[in-house]
């Protein structure tokens, strides 16, 4: 028997309980089944944004979809929990100290479960996370690389794929697409290749059935398929977000490879001063390291402008922020900028798009700065903040349908 004390939370049974994950557990390689998929969810369901430990919980066993069918049940059951003390998670690991993901990958097994004890006689079972994943679950708010997800959506869904990609869309839902090659998300699923060797076995089986489950949370999406000698190579999954203006046209990689082409062309030029604080709030370490390049600021800051035109980001400042620390777009800049190079540049570059984001969103970062942010902020006031980082630079304040917005032409 475990030793020590277990609390009983009825927190996770709030309607707007809301759970947490860093991204690299969210890019993992593992599979569960339909069990261990509900009892992942309600151990996360009881963990606090705030926690610094993990606890032991006694989760009662209607909360994980078992049903008392006798003795056979219990024992499969109890079967379960001894496989799950035994689950491994292939997982990148951390830099020390940030917790932000490597440039260069390093993945290791990692146990999900330090404890699973089946309690019949109590009616559910007493379980606790392994402690060494304690930087994928908690204290994210330093690291800055976590997405959060409602807890009445993730359990809309019954299949653990299903649950995966939830997950996979919710990383990028602020970009409205995320596009996977075939073989990273059969890694990422832990799905060998010699299962569902056919493609149409594989549609059917992973991706329309997550696609019918889906449509019936905040996480809806459909998708395209690329391929080449018409066998599927990429999966291009497109996010249906709510309040999302249908009318709008997608945006087209022909007008950011031509905002590139603009950007590179002008590599020589001053730098604003605005530009430069922007790397500093925490892309400065990334650029010292030749993790990427100046263009990709850029190549972010149009990205982001025109998804904001297109009603597909509420929080511009901070998907600006969050695209150059945890370099979401950067494959995508740099398949654009091999495009451009087979290319002549144009006689005539195309002039930079407008930079505008709400005056509120820009006050939320300076309230709640990343590390980096932090340290240069220093006890500087946000009016001051403001006339450094901004007006100084270039951006006045406009008032757009009542609303205060910095802009800068």
């Amino acid at each position: 028997m475990t030793s020590g004390c277990y609390k009983i939370d009825v927190a996770m049974n709030k309607p707007d309980k809301i759970v947490t994950q860093h991204n690299a557990l969210i890019n993992a390689r593992f599979s569960f089944v339909p069990l261990q998929m509900r009892m992942f969810l309600a151990l996360l369901a009881r963990i606090e944004f705030d926690d610094t430990i993990f606890r032991e919980h006694f989760v009662p066993f209607s909360e994980i979809g078992f049903v008392d069918r006798g003795g056979s049940s219990y024992q499969l059951l109890e079967e379960v929990c001894e496989k799950l003390t035994s689950f491994t998670l292939y997982i990148e690991e951390l830099e020390p100290g940030t917790r932000r993901r490597r440039k260069r990958p390093n993945y290791k097994f990692i146990s999900l479960m330090d404890t699973v004890e089946y309690q019949g006689d109590k009616g559910g079972v007493l379980a606790s996370f392994n402690p060494s994943i304690m930087p994928y679950l908690l204290q994210l708010r330093e690291s800055g690389n976590f997405t959060t997800a409602a807890l009445a959506e993730l359990r809309k869904l019954k299949s653990p794929y299903a649950l995966r990609i939830y997950w996979l869309l919710k990383e990028y839902a602020d970009f409205g697409q995320r596009t996977l090659s075939l073989e990273q998300l059969r890694f990422m699923l832990d799905i060998a290749e010699n299962e569902y060797p056919r493609f149409s076995n594989f549609k059917a089986r992973v991706l329309d059935k997550a696609q019918s489950e889906l449509a019936g949370t905040d996480m809806p999406f459909t998708f395209e398929l690329e391929r080449q000698n018409q066998i599927v190579q990429k999966i291009k999954f497109l996010i249906e977000l709510s309040g999302k203006n249908e009318d709008s046209e997608p945006i087209e990689q022909a007008q950011l490879t031509q905002y590139t082409e603009h950007t590179e062309q002008a590599e020589h030029a001053e730098i604003p001063g605005w530009h430069h604080e922007l790397l500093k709030a925490g892309v400065s370490k990334q650029l010292a390291a030749g993790e990427y390049p100046l263009g990709y600021v850029d190549f972010v800051l149009a990205r982001i402008t025109k998804q904001l035109r297109l009603g597909k980001v509420k929080k511009p400042a901070g998907a600006i922020y969050k695209a150059l620390v945890d370099k979401y777009l950067l494959t995508e800049y740099l398949e654009a900028q091999s495009k451009v190079s087979a290319r002549p540049a144009p006689e005539k570059p195309m002039a930079p798009t407008e930079v505008a984001m709400p005056l509120s969103e820009v006050e939320q970062m300076y309230l709640n700065p990343g590390p980096f942010l932090k340290k240069m902020i220093g006890k500087e006031t946000f009016e001051e903040h403001l006339q450094r980082l901004y007006l100084s630079e270039g951006f006045v304040i406009e008032q757009r349908a009542g609303v205060d917005w910095l802009v800068k032409r």
